[in-house]
Order: structure tokens, then sequence, then C-alpha cells
């Protein structure tokens, strides 16, 4: 798992680096996080937590949409791929790395599913159009949106990642 700290100088992310945990994998002064951060966390997929997704449009009609990654939970997180046939050679390995990202903080944050806990989570955030369904992306990321539908809980498909170029 990766941490954001951010300080009133800089913004640093620690992570796992050759097997050590809590090492520093990047740091930027604070007035380059829109460039320099951003730049860092499309470039390596990190996962430092979610924010609001303000472009609710069509999730599939963009032209840069690969697919979306569908999430189940029985036990743990699992997932499988969708809408994806036509872009086949360009879901690479830093794509589904950054899927995996999302999958991996989901599971430490949420070990139980879609449940109370990740009910008082998503509450932070603005329902997107309809109770218990919200529209999320990772922090400062251009190639996830992450659709949450809490409304059967872990009884149906609550997570839905949608990937773009």
């Amino acid at each position: 798992m990766k941490d954001l700290i951010q300080t009133q100088k800089c913004s640093i992310i620690y992570g796992e680096f050759k097997g050590k945990e809590n090492q520093e994998l990047f740091r930027c002064p604070r007035e380059l996080d829109s460039i320099d951060l951003k730049n860092y966390i499309n470039r390596e997929r990190c996962m430092l937590g979610f924010e609001l997704e303000s472009d609710t449009s069509d999730l599939k009609a963009s032209n840069n949409y690969l697919g979306y990654y569908r999430l189940y939970f029985s036990g743990r997180w699992y997932g499988r791929w969708f809408d994806h046939e036509d872009q086949i050679k360009k879901l690479d390995e830093i794509v589904c790395h950054g899927v995996d990202e999302i999958v991996d903080w989901l599971g430490e944050r949420f070990p139980k599913g879609c449940n109370w806990e990740m009910e008082d989570y998503l509450n932070k955030f603005p329902n997107c159009g309809c109770e218990h369904r919200y529209l999320l992306k990772p922090l400062m990321s251009e190639h996830y949106k992450v659709m949450f539908d809490t409304t059967y809980g872990n009884g149906d498909y609550p997570v839905r990642i949608y990937v773009y170029e």
C-alpha cells in the first residue's frame, strides 16, 4: 500500500521498494503537485485513495475507453474484464497494474467487501444520480473511474473499474 504525506513544503509518496516497506518513492514541492505529482501517479498507476469524479457522462462513450473490470466479493475481491475485446492489445501490464492497485486498496480498506464500512466511507461523497451509487476516481488519476453501487451489498457486483488510455 502506498501513502501520500503532504507537508507545507512537499508531497511525498511512501510504499514498498525492493521488499522494504515505508520507502520514499517520490517527492516534489507542493507547488508542483498538479504537474509532477499527477504525472507520477498516472505513470506509475499509484492508488492513494479516491476523489469525486465530476464527469458523469456515459462512461463507455469516450474514445480512449478500454473496458471495465467488474468486482464481486466472496471472502475477498474477485473480478472479470468486460468490453475489452477490441482493445485487448491495449490492456498492457501497466493498465492491469493500475487495476490491481485499486483492487488491493479495496481489499485492505474493505476486507469484508461491501458492508457498512464501505457505505460509511462512500457517504463522504455525493451520490451519482441515485441513492447508493457513487462515481469516484483514484486520486489525480486520468486512467480509471470507479463506480460503486452498494444497493445489494455483496449479493451483487458492487464495484466496476472503468479503464481509459
